[in-house]
């Protein structure tokens, strides 16, 4: 992903492609349900995510992602499953918490950070794979016996 968008243009652009699955294109009508707001809202970020390359737009024409916009949701997807897989598997969150805490997250944290979070994990199974132990069921014990203390 070249340069990142903002965290609400990127919700505009993960409903797109949602709604492109279901129905193959996207009405801004659509769009504007499935996001809450008004169509006036969702045609002025439709024009920014068009100026960005990231979608084909033309007004009362449906919407299309562009090559560069699936990259982009791609981007997103991968984003997501490394948050989601540190928050669960290293920071020994419940795994719907840590699914809904990637989606907040997916949006603000850097792609140098998220990068970063991947080598850790590969890190750590790497060494649970050497040490024949989990590290990280070891935290998870931890947390559940601080839980404990505290009540």
């Amino acid at each position: 992903m070249k340069d990142r968008v903002s965290g609400a243009l990127e919700s505009y652009l993960e409903q797109i492609a949602d709604l492109q699955k279901e129905f193959g294109a996207v009405r801004t009508s659509d769009l504007a349900d499935r996001m809450g707001c008004k169509r006036s809202s969702v045609t002025s970020a439709l024009q920014r995510l068009s100026e960005k390359g990231l979608i084909n737009y033309q007004s009362y024409r449906p919407v299309t992602l562009t090559t560069e916009g699936e990259k982009t949701i791609a981007a997103l997807s991968r984003y997501h499953r490394i948050l989601a897989d540190f928050l669960e598997n290293i920071l020994a969150f419940p795994e719907e918490f840590a699914q809904q805490e990637a989606c907040r997250l997916e949006h603000r944290v850097s792609q140098c950070t998220i990068e970063r979070m991947q080598v850790y994990c590969e890190f750590i199974n790497q060494i649970n794979c050497l040490n024949g132990s989990s590290a990280c069921a070891s935290f998870k014990n931890y947390m559940q016996k601080a839980k404990q203390k505290t009540g």
